[in-house]
């Protein structure tokens, strides 16, 4: 099918080549499982088809998670290119994370690791001056996802009056398409307003300080993260910012909106862990405030 070519190469520009001849493979698979044939039954797919294929495949859910994110990969990418309309593919995608979640479930928690600080010198230490500390600050201070920075421009930014720096996500930018705000914030004040005043310089040229192909980012951080010794990618930033978030004592519902999760449930399960540190520090400030 034509469709599967000018996927194809929409993955080799923005996937490494492993993730895409993986992505391939397990959307192909689905196609034969489903009798799919033509773009004609392909434009018909429905979220029945997504849960006979689920029940009916010989495999564990590991795998099956695997599938799932090329599934939902390659619909998003008929929805972008108007090969299905906007109820098809919500209904596709509500079937595909009811399986991940049912999945989910079934495995055993693997938990996001957040970088501790020295982690972060270290990586920031090794891309100082380069292109990719601006970007991997952006990323670490605002917590947005990488599908979000793609879709970014330097009209997405705006100061408040406070000096807090805020990104304004469209839902069309958004991994669950509802639109947010996520403030830009480091651990304490004083790195806030410091990181602050940098990235207000950086986005006045936002094309030539962050423009970067997804592959080529990821590819980079991959060489560094093995270079460094350090196991983390794109990702991490996010699991960090919000993680401080947590540690900083933004309450629940706040955090779960500037990550922009789906269901709080999320965020208490994944990040809300007790934590004797953060404990002490809740008292302590109790006390004295």
């Amino acid at each position: 099918m034509e469709v599967l070519e000018l996927w194809e190469k929409n993955l080799m520009r923005t996937k490494s080549q492993r993730t895409t001849e993986a992505y391939l493979r397990h959307v192909k698979n689905f196609l034969s499982t489903t009798q799919i044939l033509d773009e004609d039954s392909l434009i018909k797919v429905s979220s029945a088809q997504i849960f006979k294929y689920a029940d009916s495949a010989n495999l564990g859910p590991t795998s099956m998670l695997a599938n799932l994110s090329a599934l939902k990969h390659f619909f998003k990418f008929l929805l972008r290119r108007e090969y299905i309309d906007r109820d098809r593919f919500t209904d596709i995608e509500q079937a595909i994370e009811e399986i991940r979640e049912e999945l989910n479930a079934k495995k055993n928690p693997n938990y996001p690791k957040a970088l501790t600080k020295e982690e972060v010198d270290r990586i920031f230490s090794a891309v100082r001056g380069k292109r990719y500390e601006k970007i991997y600050s952006l990323f670490l201070y605002s917590g947005i996802r990488l599908g979000e920075f793609e879709h970014l421009s330097r009209n997405n930014f705006y100061l408040d009056k406070s000096g807090i720096l805020w990104i304004r996500l469209e839902p069309y930018m958004t991994k669950r398409n509802k639109g947010r705000l996520a403030p830009v914030l480091a651990p304490n004040r004083n790195e806030t307003y410091s990181v602050t005043d940098k990235l207000l310089k950086w986005i006045e040229n936002y094309e030539e300080n962050f423009s970067v192909k997804r592959g080529v980012l990821q590819v980079y951080t991959d060489r560094l993260s093995k270079r460094l010794s350090i196991p983390f990618s794109i990702h991490s930033f996010r699991h960090t910012y919000i993680t401080n978030l947590v540690n900083s004592g933004f309450p629940v519902e706040v955090v779960k909106e500037f990550a922009g999760h789906s269901n709080i449930k999320t965020t208490i399960e994944t990040y809300y862990k007790f934590s004797q540190r953060r404990a002490e520090e809740l008292v302590r400030n109790f006390l004295t405030g």
